[in-house]
C-alpha cells in the first residue's frame, strides 16, 4: 500500500527549486489522486469542485448531495446559507485540471413560508431525487424541536429549478431524506431531546414516516411496540438511557433501502431497526455491535504524537453507526455502516437540564482511571485525555467494562430473516491507514490539522458511506470527518472484502484566510484548504454520470465544497496547472511529460508553456529522460551553478555522456535559450547514447529556410524531422534559430518516446 510517488522532473525555471511531486495536486496543491492511483484496481481522481464560497470551523456548510441525471443537475445543502446549491454538471470532463463548478442558490425557506406560513421553518437537513427524477424531496425541521417537521416535494425543472409541489408532515427533526421508488419517500426522524432531560421536559419520540408522494400524505411509524420489549433490549446490547422509553430513546438517523426493506441506523442506541416498508411496521431493532479493543488496537493517546496503537483488555468501542448503505449478492441483502459515534449533549445549564453523556479523563494527572479502573497511566503508558462513554447512566453495557465513542471503523452486515449477521469489520484499518498515508496528519479534525488532536476522541470517525458497482465490481466508500478523505473497499465478496484505494483532496499545510479562532491567545482552530470534512456522499454510476465515466460526489462541511472524483480502472491524470486548458494543442504532450516524469512545472500551479527551454532545463529534462542515474565527479563547467544549484548534477552528467556539450572556454551558459536546432542536436546525442536508430532522415529541402539550417545541425534536424520530433510550421518554416518553448519540449519529448525509444 505505497503511495506511488513521483520522482523530481524538470526544475523551476529560474527558481532554484526541485518539485518533489507526489500525486498530482490541483491549482490549490491539494492532491488530486487517490493513494494508491496506478496499482489498484480502482482509480479515485478529483476532476472537479464545486465551492459555496463560505466555510465554517464547526461544520454544517455542504452537508447532503443529490444528482438528477435526467436534467444532469447536483443540488446541495448549504447549512450556512439555509439555501439549497443548485450545481449544472453537464458537460463535466476530466480535463487538464480540477474544473471549478460554480451553481446557483435556491431559497427553499422562501418558497416553504410562501406555501404555508403557519409551518415554523427551522432547518433543511436531506436532499433526495427520486429515481425518475421527476421529484426532489427536502427533509425540513421545524424551529420548535418537539414540533413535526415537514417533506417539501418538488417538480425538478430542466432548467434546474424546483417547483414546490406539496408540504407533507413527518415526525420531528426529520434528518435524513429518501427514496423507496418513485412513490415512496421516507424520513428519518431523529426526535433528540435537544431540551435536556428532566421532569416536564418532553423528548420527542423518535420515528419514520413513510410519505405517499402522489397522495401527499404520510403515516409516521414510532417505536412505541418496543416499550414492553425495553429490557429485552438492553440484553441484545441495544444502549437505552436509564429511566428512558425505547419510543422517546430511540433515535434514527439514516435509511437504507433494500428489497422493501427499510434499514435505519438508530446512532445514539448502537442500533439498526428494520422497517417493511409495505406494511409500515418494525420488524425488529438490532445491536450494531461492538469493536473488541482487547483484539483490535486503537490509539488513544493525543500527547505522544505518533501513531501507537494499543490493546485494552477491558476496552470496547460503541460502533454507533452514522450513515448506512445496502447491497445485493445473488439476492442477499447486505448493510454497510459507517461507525462515526456520537455523545447525548443537551440542555442547558442554567435551566438544571444539561446532559452529556461523556465522561473524560485526564491520564496526566496523578491517580485517574478509565471508569472501571482497569486502564491506568502506569499500565497504559496514556498521558492525554480520553473521552469515555458514561455508561452507569445506560443500560444495555457491561458495567465491567469500559467504552469509547464510534468503531473507527465500517461494518458489513448481512440481512437475515432472524435479524443481522455481522460479516465484516475493518477494525482498526482506518487509523493504520491514515498513518501510512498522512502520518504528520494522522488522527489531525477537521478544525485544525494538529497530529493525534482527535485520538482520545473518536479519531478518524467514519461518517457517511455509500456504494457502487464500477467495471463489474462493487465498493464500499466510506467519508472520513476528521481526517479527510474517502475510503474504498472492494465487497463483491462479502467473505473477502478487502481495502483498494484512499483519496484524500485535504490540503493541510494551508489555511483558508480569517478562519483562525484563538483561545487564550493561542490558535485554537482553523480551516484548511482543499476540502474538508466529507459529510455526504453520492455515487453516480456510468448510465447515470454527466461524463459516462462512474462518479463520486462528496459534500465537505467545513470546506464548504462539493468534491467530484472519477473512477474506475484507468489511472487518470489531473494537471496542477492553471496555464494548461482543454484544447491547448500541447496539453497531451504536457500530460504526458508530467505523467512520465519527464518535465515537472515551474511552480506548484504553473508548467508556463510559451516560456523558452533554457540550456540547464534541457539538460535536466535529458537527465529525467535517462531515469536520473547517480552521478560521480565534477562538472568542468565553472558556470554550471548559474541557474541554480538544482542544475549541477544534471550538467555534470549531460558533460560526461558528451549529450550536451559546452560554450567553449569551459562554460555551459545554463541560462541561455535553446534553438530548435540545439534541441535537435542534443537529443540526436542522447539517442547515439542510448545507441537508437539514428537512419531515419527527413526531406528538409521542402522548408523555404532549410538553407538557415547550422552546417554542424544538418544532420540531427534531417534525423529529427524523420522521426517525426520536430515538423514545420504553418507558413512553411522549420525555424531552426527560433527558440524551443516548454510546450514545444514536452511534444518532442513525447514524439521520442513514442517514435524513437519504442522501436
Amino acid at each position: 500500500m505505497k503511495h506511488k510517488a513521483k520522482r523530481a522532473a524538470s526544475l523551476a525555471l529560474g527558481l532554484g527549486l526541485a518539485l518533489q511531486l507526489g500525486t498530482a495536486a490541483s491549482a490549490q496543491g491539494v492532491p488530486t489522486g487517490g493513494y494508491e492511483n496506478g496499482t489498484a484496481a480502482l482509480n479515485l481522481t478529483q476532476i472537479a469542485r464545486y465551492s459555496a464560497g463560505q466555510y465554517n470551523v464547526d461544520g454544517g456548510v455542504m452537508e447532503i448531495v443529490a444528482y438528477n441525471q435526467a436534467t444532469e443537475w447536483a443540488y446541495a445543502i448549504n447549512g450556512q446559507s439555509g439555501k439549497l446549491a443548485a450545481i449544472p454538471l453537464a458537460g463535466l470532463t476530466a480535463g487538464a485540471h480540477v474544473e471549478e463548478l460554480t451553481g446557483t442558490e435556491i431559497d427553499v425557506k422562501a418558497l416553504v413560508e410562501a406555501e404555508d406560513s403557519t409551518f415554523q421553518y427551522g432547518d433543511m437537513t436531506s436532499v433526495a431525487i427520486s429515481p425518475d427524477s421527476t421529484t426532489l424531496a427536502a427533509a425540513l425541521q421545524a424551529q420548535g424541536s418537539n414540533d413535526a417537521g415537514r417533506v417539501a416535494l418538488f417538480t425538478c425543472e430542466e432548467d434546474g429549478t424546483l417547483t414546490l409541489e406539496a408540504l407533507v408532515e413527518t415526525g420531528a427533526q426529520p434528518d435524513m431524506v429518501t427514496f423507496a421508488g418513485d412513490g415512496v419517500v421516507l424520513t428519518a426522524d431523529e426526535g433528540e431531546p435537544r431540551e435536556g432531560y428532566g421532569e416536564d421536559i418532553a423528548d420527542p419520540k423518535g420515528s419514520v414516516t413513510v410519505v405517499d408522494v402522489e397522495a401527499q400524505e404520510s403515516t409516521v411509524v414510532d417505536f412505541s411496540a418496543f416499550d414492553s420489549q425495553r429490557d429485552q433490549l438492553a440484553e441484545d446490547g441495544i444502549v437505552l438511557k436509564k429511566g428512558s422509553a425505547p419510543s422517546v430513546d430511540l433515535e434514527p438517523e439514516y435509511i437504507a433501502v433494500s428489497g422493501g426493506k427499510a434499514y435505519v441506523t438508530l446512532q445514539e442506541n448502537n442500533a439498526i431497526a428494520v422497517l417493511d416498508i409495505e406494511s409500515q411496521a418494525f420488524e425488529g431493532v438490532y445491536s450494531a455491535g461492538f469493536e473488541d479493543h482487547s483484539t483490535t488496537a486503537i490509539d488513544l493517546d493525543k500527547k505522544d504524537d505518533a501513531y501507537d496503537p494499543q490493546t485494552y483488555e477491558s476496552l470496547l468501542g460503541i460502533r454507533m453507526p452514522d450513515g448506512i448503505a445496502a447491497f445485493t449478492v445473488e439476492g442477499t441483502t447486505y448493510l454497510v455502516t459507517a461507525n462515526e459515534g456520537d455523545a447525548r449533549e443537551w440542555g442547558d445549564e442554567d435551566q438544571g437540564t444539561f446532559y452529556l453523556s461523556e465522561d473524560e479523563r485526564d491520564f496526566g494527572e496523578e491517580g485517574v482511571t478509565s471508569p472501571t479502573g482497569a486502564i491506568t497511566a502506569e499500565n497504559s503508558g496514556l498521558e492525554g485525555k480520553v473521552v469515555f462513554f458514561k455508561t452507569e447512566d445506560f443500560d444495555g453495557l457491561d458495567p465491567e467494562k469500559d467504552y469509547v465513542f464510534g468503531g473507527r471503523s465500517f461494518t458489513v452486515f448481512q440481512a437475515t430473516e432472524n435479524g443481522l449477521e455481522e460479516v465484516f469489520t475493518s477494525g482498526d484499518d482506518f487509523e493504520a491507514l491514515t498513518a501510512q498515508y498522512v502520518p504528520e496528519y494522522f488522527n489531525a479534525s477537521n478544525d485544525n490539522a494538529v497530529l493525534d488532536d482527535r485520538s482520545g476522541k473518536k479519531g478518524p470517525e467514519a461518517e457517511s458511506v455509500t456504494v457502487g458497482t464500477v467495471d463489474g465490481k462493487t465498493y464500499a466508500f466510506v467519508a472520513l470527518e476528521r481526517t479527510g478523505g474517502v475510503m474504498a473497499y472492494d465487497v463483491t465478496d462479502p467473505a473477502a472484502i478487502t481495502f483498494v484505494n484512499y483519496v484524500n483532496t485535504r490540503d493541510f499545510g494551508t489555511t483558508v484566510e480569517g478562519s483562525e479562532e484563538y483561545e487564550d491567545g493561542e490558535l485554537d482552530k482553523w480551516v484548511t484548504g482543499g476540502d474538508v470534512a466529507p459529510e455526504g456522499l453520492l455515487f453516480l454510476d456510468a448510465a447515470s454520470s454527466p461524463n459516462g465515466e462512474p462518479l463520486l460526489l462528496a459534500a465537505c462541511e467545513v470546506s464548504g465544497t462539493v468534491a467530484v472524483y472519477q473512477l474506475g480502472s484507468e489511472d487518470l491524470t489531473v494537471l496542477p496547472f492553471t496555464d494548461v486548458n482543454n484544447g491547448d494543442w500541447f496539453l497531451a504532450a504536457v500530460q504526458y511529460v508530467y505523467e512520465n516524469d519527464r518535465m515537472a512545472g515551474t511552480s506548484s500551479t504553473t508548467f508556463q508553456p510559451e516560456v523558452n527551454l533554457t540550456r540547464a532545463m534541457a539538460a535536466q529534462v535529458l537527465y529525467n529522460l535517462e531515469g536520473q542515474p547517480a552521478v560521480t565527479g565534477d562538472t568542468t563547467f565553472t558556470d554550471a551553478a548559474d541557474a541554480g544549484d538544482w542544475a549541477v548534477k544534471a550538467i555534470t552528467w549531460a558533460e560526461q555522456t558528451g549529450v550536451v556539450a559546452g560554450i567553449g572556454d569551459g562554460l555551459f551558459d545554463p541560462t541561455a535559450n535553446v534553438t530548435r536546432e540545439e534541441f535537435a542536436q542534443m537529443m540526436y546525442n542522447y539517442a547515439s547514447y542510448k545507441e537508437y536508430d539514428l537512419t531515419l532522415e527527413g526531406d528538409l529541402s521542402q522548408f523555404e529556410d532549410a538553407s538557415a539550417i547550422s552546417s554542424w545541425a544538418e544532420t540531427a534536424m534531417s534525423w529529427a524531422n524523420g522521426s517525426g520530433l520536430i515538423n514545420g510550421h504553418d507558413d512553411g518554416t522549420i525555424d531552426p534559430q527560433g527558440t524551443t518553448t516548454r510546450a514545444q519540449a514536452a511534444s518532442i519529448l513525447m514524439n521520442f518516446d513514442q517514435n524513437v525509444a519504442e522501436n
